[in-house]
């Protein structure tokens, strides 16, 4: 396999299937290893896929020979984790990108990720750490409502949340009924304040830094919707210029010496006027098929670079794209004109320009079969989290 194999992708979500789908377009061959079957291991841009714990991703690369010609592309924290300490294995032939040399696990914590910031003068919303339901009980009366409450490392707590990124508390009493049904076991806590106006003023960047740390693919856009509404993933984005997000982020990352592929988010506060980092991802995200639609090649630069070949030219991006992940916008919409005391307002989306292209996190007319797969993917989510 491994003398046909260019690219591993770690992970089967539509994260996953963008990785898939741009290698593949770039000439590239694609593995996939996922936990559980996603969408994406059924996408034509796969060439084997498989299902692997996260613990035998060492035992499967040397099971199929994979070698130093080979990069891996992680699409999941939880994957991340596992190929970082998959990479400290001696035996450890393939490729991966620096990040995933140590600096990833540390944006990955909440709590080492606001330190980084904080001793890098990067503006963030106010936070206060927890190790548990103790110190998170006693923080009650201290801190501001409304707060989230974030786990330090979400996929630990993913079950807990059952859907949710976050817990929202609006008062006192409801930050202590939280608190009150969390089972042990859950690890750290982030509780962070709550960055009032619409969640359309969130803005985004995606991109790949070089290994001698130039900038490459670099897109910007806001993110209009999410879902769950306020506080989940993207549903709702559009490609246009933010240079002041474009230029926090490519300063801060020099600062801090990322080399890889990253995703951030940040949010302007009116009560300041200041942009505030929400967080970064050292991977790409839910919303990266809008980075491709845009014309830029995030993954591909990766592979380019790491691979030793001339860099991609380097375009501007096409503005006015619009990626909509349609069932979850449609659903975070109807909450907006049924909610009336909703923690933000309703996203300023009317207003916008409108779309010169739309995008689509999982459906192609070229490669139709994720889509079809995908409402099967959530019911069996959505019956795990009733067990």
């Amino acid at each position: 396999m491994s003398d046909n194999i260019d690219v591993i992708v770690l992970g089967s979500s539509p994260t996953g299937l963008y990785a898939a789908r741009e290698a593949s377009q770039a000439g590239l061959k694609v593995a996939m290893l996922d936990m559980a079957s996603g969408c994406a291991l059924h996408s034509r841009h796969v060439s084997r896929g498989e299902i692997v714990g996260a613990g035998d991703l060492m035992g499967w690369l040397e099971a199929h020979s994979v070698i130093d010609t080979t990069l891996i592309i992680p699409t999941s924290d939880v994957w991340i984790e596992a190929l970082m300490l998959t990479a400290s294995d001696a035996r450890f032939r393939a490729k991966v990108l620096p990040a995933y040399q140590g600096l990833a696990g540390v944006l990955l914590e909440k709590r080492r990720f606001h330190q980084l910031c904080g001793d890098h003068g990067m503006e963030t919303p106010g936070v206060w750490m927890a190790q548990g339901s103790d110190e998170l009980a006693a923080l009650s009366l201290q801190i501001p409502y409304p707060c989230i409450l974030k786990p330090a490392l979400i996929h630990r707590a993913r079950k807990f949340l059952r859907g949710k990124k976050v817990l929202l508390a609006r008062s006192r009493a409801e930050f202590v009924q939280h608190v009150e049904s969390m089972p042990d076991g859950l690890g750290g806590w982030l509780v962070q304040e709550v960055i009032p106006g619409p969640e359309s003023e969130i803005t985004l960047f995606g991109g790949y830094i070089a290994r001698d740390g130039t900038p490459m693919q670099i897109f910007t856009g806001r993110k209009l919707r999410q879902y769950p509404a306020g506080f989940g993933s993207a549903s709702l984005v559009t490609s246009v210029p933010c240079p002041e997000t474009r230029e926090t982020t490519l300063d801060f990352l020099g600062r801090i010496g990322f080399r890889g592929i990253c995703g951030a988010e940040y949010k302007r506060d009116p009560r300041d006027g200041r942009l505030k980092i929400i967080e970064i991802n050292p991977r790409p995200t839910l919303w990266f098929q809008a980075t491709h639609e845009a014309g830029c090649r995030v993954l591909e630069a990766a592979w380019r670079d790491t691979a030793g070949l001339d860099p991609l030219p380097e375009r501007p991006q096409l503005d006015c794209v619009r990626w909509r992940y349609l069932l979850k916008d449609l659903a975070s919409a109807v909450f907006y004109l049924r909610e009336n005391d909703f923690v933000f307002p309703e996203p300023e989306v009317l207003g916008m320009r409108a779309a010169r292209l739309r995008s689509w996190p999982v459906f192609r007319v070229d490669d139709p079969v994720p889509a079809l797969a995908e409402p099967l993917v959530f019911l069996k989510k959505a019956l795990g989290r009733r067990q």
